[in-house]
């Protein structure tokens, strides 16, 4: 299952797109997903971590993959790789 964690910041006027995007692809696709505020310690370990001088940052499955929100469909090439495709009512 893919891990995706975004790394953001109260004061980030992207950070609201980008959470809506990844909460978002949860509806189509599973995997784990969690938002870690820069200013934490766990949040500032990611930031040292991976380099990271900007938010929203993207990390999944351990690396570093997006920096800002994102189009779409690049988020959704990325997942989809790593994630499996949820189940519909009509495939049940």
């Amino acid at each position: 299952m893919a891990n995706v964690t975004l790394l953001v910041s109260k004061s980030c006027s992207a950070c609201p797109s980008a959470k809506t995007m990844w909460k978002g692809m949860k509806v189509k696709y599973s995997f784990t997903y969690r938002e870690i505020d820069i200013s934490s310690e766990p949040g500032q370990e990611l930031a040292e971590r991976h380099s990271i001088r900007a938010v929203p940052a993207t990390i999944i499955n351990g690396r570093l993959t997006f920096i800002g929100v994102p189009p779409r469909e690049s988020a959704e090439k990325a997942i989809k790789a790593k994630a499996k495709p949820k189940k519909t009512d009509d495939e049940d």
